[in-house]
C-alpha cells in the first residue's frame, strides 16, 4: 500500500474525531482570524458528508498546526462567477476574513460562458476582497478537452493572468492528480468523492501555508 493511499484513509479515519473537536471548540475560535473558502461545489462537499470536505479538513489541520484560524465554508454548488460577484461585498462585510481561498469558474467553464466574463467578474471579486485587507488566494481549474483546444487554454490561462495581474498566489489546479480517475470522482465524473478530499487539501495547502506564514 502506498504512503499516499495510507494518507488518505488515516485522515478520513480521523476526519469524524476531529469533527467532534471541531465543533466543541468553536467558541474558542470567536476572536480568531478567519479563513473564507469563496467557491462552488467543489469546496461544498457536494455529494458527500461535509465532515469529509476538503474545508472541513483543512480547519482539522490547522488546529494539528497550531494555526488559530477558523475555516468558514461561503461555498455555494452551482455557484458562477456572476453569482460570486453579485454576494461577496456581503460575505466581506458578515465574515471579515483575513484570508480568502477563492475557487469559482468551474460552472463558467462547463456552461461555455465567455472567458473574459469570467475574467472580468473574478477581477471584481479580488479587488473587493483586496480593499477589505484580505490576502487571497486563488484556485485555478482546467475543463475537458471537449470544448476546445482554443477555449480550454484561454480558460485555464485566464487564472495565470489574474495571479500575476494582482500579485497573488495561485494553485493551478485544484483537481490535479484526481481528475479523470474513477476511483477518486463520484458518479457524475465531476465532483471529487470522499477519498479525494484529502488530496484536494494536498494541493491547496503549500500556497495557503505561505499565507498563513505572512
Amino acid at each position: 500500500m502506498s504512503f499516499r493511499l495510507l494518507f488518505v484513509l488515516k485522515t478520513l479515519l480521523l476526519s469524524l474525531f476531529f469533527s467532534h473537536f471541531v465543533a466543541w471548540s468553536m467558541p474558542a475560535f470567536a476572536e480568531n482570524p478567519k479563513i473564507m473558502i469563496y467557491g462552488d461545489s467543489l469546496s461544498a462537499a457536494y455529494g458527500i458528508p461535509q465532515q469529509l470536505g476538503w474545508a472541513s479538513l483543512l480547519q482539522q489541520k490547522l488546529a494539528s498546526e497550531q494555526y488559530q484560524y477558523e475555516v468558514i465554508n461561503a461555498s455555494i454548488s452551482g455557484e458562477t462567477t456572476s453569482g460570486g460577484v453579485s454576494r461577496i461585498q456581503k460575505a466581506l462585510d458578515q465574515i471579515k476574513p483575513s484570508i480568502i481561498v477563492l475557487e469559482l469558474g468551474a460552472n463558467d467553464g462547463l456552461r461555455g460562458l465567455p472567458i473574459q466574463e469570467m475574467t472580468n467578474n473574478l477581477n471584481t471579486i479580488i479587488q473587493q476582497s483586496k480593499k477589505s485587507g484580505a490576502k487571497i488566494l486563488l484556485v485555478g481549474m482546467r475543463i475537458p478537452p471537449n470544448y476546445g483546444p482554443q477555449y480550454t487554454k484561454l480558460f485555464s490561462q485566464s487564472y495565470v493572468k489574474l495571479s500575476q495581474e494582482h500579485q497573488i498566489p495561485l494553485v493551478p489546479f485544484m483537481l490535479e492528480n484526481i481528475a479523470a480517475k474513477a476511483n477518486l470522482i463520484q458518479d457524475d465524473g465531476l465532483h471529487p468523492n470522499a477519498i479525494a478530499q484529502p488530496l484536494v487539501l494536498e494541493n491547496i495547502w503549500p500556497q495557503l501555508k505561505k499565507l498563513l506564514k505572512e
